[in-house]
């Protein structure tokens, strides 16, 4: 298993109390994608460095953790189908 960085924004027009619901549905993509150790940190509201979607902020997010390379295509196949997910890296770490 390989350790991995998955840093994604969220769209700010999200309340505050559904980011929380959020983070747990990017946590259930990737334990089904069988990422285990996760560890999540809350980076806050910043702003962008150019606007996405007209938007000029977005609420940072960033997980570390363990998985196979073969499944996070997976992952990202479900990220990209999440509306409040503006963007998602995802770096070998």
């Amino acid at each position: 298993m390989t350790n991995y960085e998955i840093m994604y924004i969220i769209n700010p027009t999200v309340m505050e109390d559904a980011r929380g619901a959020i983070i747990e549905k990017v946590e259930a993509i990737l334990t089904a994608a069988t990422a285990t150790e996760l560890k999540t940190t809350k980076m806050g509201e910043r702003k962008l460095a150019y606007p996405i979607e007209k938007k000029g902020t977005g609420f940072y997010v960033l997980t570390t953790f363990k998985a196979e390379g073969q499944n996070l295509q997976a992952v990202e196949n479900k990220l990209n189908i999440t509306e409040e997910v503006m963007r998602y890296i995802i770096t070998k770490n």
